[in-house]
Formats: structure tokens, sequence, C-alpha cells
């Protein structure tokens, strides 16, 4: 059985557990190193995500990333999309005419997919 608790529940017990430290209601050398504790795993985590949303923001986008890419045709569905492996990773993708095995090359990215051709 998994038992999730949010980073947010430790830190508040951390602060309770510091505050009634202080106040004389729990003994310093127990309360003191468990709230401390408690406190510094929240504050790890905040930093954490933090960081992970600053790493996201500087990710280009989609499109400057995938424009311009080769890959190759993995299988073809009906009304000229095709799924597309490009460095490894599968795309939806709209092609005219491809067969499965063809090279192609990004053209453009869409909110449905990608549109690609295939090389000659």
């Amino acid at each position: 059985m998994d038992v999730v608790i949010s980073t947010s529940f430790l830190g508040l017990i951390g602060g309770l557990v510091v505050l009634f430290t202080a106040l004389g209601r729990i003994p310093p050398w127990v309360g003191y190193p468990v709230g401390g504790a408690l406190l510094s795993i929240y504050l790890l985590a905040v930093a954490a995500g933090l960081k992970s949303m600053r790493d996201i923001r500087k990710r280009p986008p989609p499109s400057t990333s995938v424009v311009g890419r080769r890959g190759v045709v993995a299988e073809v569905e009906g009304g000229g999309w095709a799924l597309v492996k490009i460095e490894g990773v599968y795309w939806r993708a709209y092609c005219e005419d491809c067969a499965p095995g063809d090279s192609v090359e990004v053209v453009e990215l869409r909110d449905t997919g990608l549109v690609v051709r295939r090389r000659r």
C-alpha cells in the first residue's frame, strides 16, 4: 500500500512542531530536530518545483525543435494520416502519399499533428 503525503502538509506539520516546541509544549530535544527535518523536506520540494518550472520555460516550443527533422513512416492510417518515428519518438503526421518505410521530413507543426513530405 502506497502512502502519499503532500509536501504542503509536511511543511505545515513541521511548522506546528517548531511552534509548539517554542511554546514549551514539546521538548526541545525532540521538537526542533523533527520540525526542522519536516521543514527542510518542504523547502527542498519547493526549490525543486521552482527549478523545474524554470527549466520548462527555457525549453523551445515543439515547432522550433521538430520542423526540418527527418523520420521514417512506421504505419499508414486512413485519410492520409501516418505514424512517423522521429528520433525514437512516434508522431501522428499527415502525409499525402506515404507508405511504411518511407523517409520523410517535417514541414509544419499543426494542432492535429505534424505535416510531413516524402523525401525523394
